[in-house]
């Protein structure tokens, strides 16, 4: 079959090309609905990174329908709706072809176009990492999709505390629709002195910091408990070094410093299908999230909107078909 994928031909430069793959084996042809796009991916739109040369693909958090399977693939049939784990870049594509082992199906009630799993596998990984325990206080630093997403896994009855810290009271508010207890404006309140009220004095038990701005992780500590064994987990990434971390109070705080990163995942494919678990039974809830949607043949300002993000931005998807 032959169709339409982008790639990056250079830093700031995408091209549209026709290409032609057939599913072999247990592998499926899937018409892509939707890719998100990533931070992480601004490292090469930027030539930042660069490991698989001039042109090449981008995209991995996508979803679709299978529209044709290989002469082994078992687990799937046409009109399936489908997850994918990524295995290598190519989301940005009319189509993709993909071994059959790296999807997961979607509910029929799902629509493909906002259940983009991979990232949220992501979440699975750091809430995995943190293990909250009932009655917990947890603390969720920064309102993006994925500290959003973190807020819709964890609320419930399950633990004491959920709250969620941020500068856009927008996104505050979107946080307590999703359960968060309490939200706190971090330009507006002393974090730390409001965590502590909250909690009694006891600070939170876990901190997970979405933020992506490394001057934060210094302050962050503070608003673990001193108990020993509070968990900072860091589910962004930094693309420049913190300017200090005062490892004093990490020390008298006996802290646990996790990089809940995908390599720190025991099981990464475990984590995808229990992330596309969690789409398919309504935890993680994608649609209101997306606030900007761009077509394939537009994708170069979808990066360059995610470059620049507007007020207004939480999550970008580019729309494939």
């Amino acid at each position: 079959m032959k169709y339409r994928q982008a790639f990056l031909k250079e830093p700031y430069k995408f091209i549209i090309k026709e290409v032609e793959h057939k599913p072999k084996g247990d592998e499926l042809m899937i018409k892509i609905s939707a890719c998100g796009l990533c931070n992480w991916e601004l490292n090469f739109w930027s030539g930042k990174l660069n490991f698989l040369g001039y042109p090449h693909s981008l995209g991995h958090e996508w979803a679709g329908v299978v529209a044709e399977v290989g002469p082994d693939a078992t687990r799937f049939k046409v009109g399936d709706k489908v997850s994918g784990l990524a295995r290598g870049f190519g989301g940005f594509a009319e189509y993709k072809v993909i071994s059959e082992k790296s999807c997961e199906k979607l509910a029929d009630s799902v629509d493909p176009k906002y259940a983009m799993g991979e990232p949220q596998k992501c979440v699975i990984t750091v809430l995995r990492a943190v293990e909250p325990e009932v009655g917990d206080a947890g603390v969720i630093l920064g309102c993006g999709p994925m500290g959003l997403w973190c807020a819709q896994a964890l609320a419930g009855k399950y633990l004491d505390k959920l709250i969620a810290v941020d500068i856009d009271d927008k996104k505050l508010d979107m946080s307590k629709e999703f359960g968060v207890t309490h939200a706190i404006n971090s330009k507006k309140e002393n974090v730390a002195e409001v965590i502590k009220t909250l909690t009694g004095g006891r600070l939170a038990d876990f901190v997970i910091e979405g933020t992506g701005v490394p001057a934060i992780l210094n302050e962050a500590q503070r608003y673990v408990k001193s108990a020993g064994r509070g968990k900072l987990a860091l589910m962004s990434s930094h693309s420049s070094a913190a300017p200090e971390f005062d490892f004093r109070v990490a020390v008298e705080k006996s802290l646990q410093i996790i990089v809940a990163h995908p390599n720190y995942s025991r099981n990464e494919a475990d984590d995808f299908r229990r992330a596309v678990a969690l789409i398919n039974n309504g935890t993680f809830q994608n649609e209101p999230l997306v606030s900007h949607e761009f077509k394939l043949d537009d994708i170069e300002e979808a990066f360059k909107t995610l470059e620049n993000k507007p007020a207004d931005f939480i999550k970008g998807i580019v729309v494939c078909n």
